[in-house]
């Protein structure tokens, strides 16, 4: 009996892990999750941006439609500067609104993080060009206009929080016709749709590409 025993035993030892076995295969798999963690958590965050930029497009969407049907704008050019006051104030008309800020303060509801270079008279490098009002609404997302007489607005969709990048979390909305081309005529407004297309290069509107300005609503 004492001979089965001592049988087992030696079996048993025979088939286990060394301690260096086990260091071994630790390390393998801490080297394999400092490779793929990255990537995972970065496809993560890509999903969660891409999801906000869904969410806000269809509820802005939704508020521009209505204001259409109801013939609330008036722009009769692009550089206007009642037609844009106008047409934030409508958007901001449908969403419910945490805090307002004036020409001022506009920081106080922006941050001040990815620029667009303004070539020109104005050679401001501030996003948005010069001072102009915006609204934080009551999930905590910004809104802002690019420039006080333009039709082109912009949303960050986690408001203060970084990358504050356009492309990622920040993104840039204009009133298109028919055919999906901007108008500065609000008789042919029949939606709002991505200022830009996707940019896969570096440029003044996309510092940190690639920018998803329109696919990702597709994808």
């Amino acid at each position: 009996m004492f001979k089965s025993i001592k049988l087992e035993l030696k079996n048993y030892s025979q088939n286990g892990f060394t301690l260096a076995e086990i260091l071994i295969t630790l390390g393998i798999i801490g080297v394999v999750a400092a490779i793929t963690m990255p990537i995972i958590i970065n496809k993560y965050q890509e999903q969660v941006y891409k999801t906000a930029y869904k969410k806000v497009y269809a509820e802005l969407s939704e508020a521009v439609r209505e204001a259409i049907f109801n013939q609330e704008f008036i722009r009769t050019s692009f550089y206007n500067g009642d037609a844009t006051a106008n047409e934030f104030d409508i958007i901001k008309k449908k969403f419910k609104v945490s805090k307002e800020c004036s020409e001022s303060n506009t920081f106080d509801c922006w941050v001040d993080a990815d620029r667009v270079q303004v070539t020109g008279e104005d050679i401001q490098t501030g996003y948005p060009r010069k001072e102009v009002v915006a609204f934080i609404d009551e999930i905590g997302r910004n809104w802002t206009i690019y420039y006080a007489s333009e039709n082109i607005f912009l949303v960050d969709t986690n408001g203060f929080k970084a990358p504050n990048q356009f492309g990622k979390d920040r993104w840039i909305f204009t009133f298109v016709d028919t055919n999906g081309y901007r108008t500065d005529n609000s008789a042919q407004y029949r939606a709002v749709a991505p200022f830009l297309p996707d940019q896969t290069t570096k440029n003044s509107w996309c510092q940190h590409p690639p920018c998803y300005y329109h696919s990702w609503l597709y994808k």
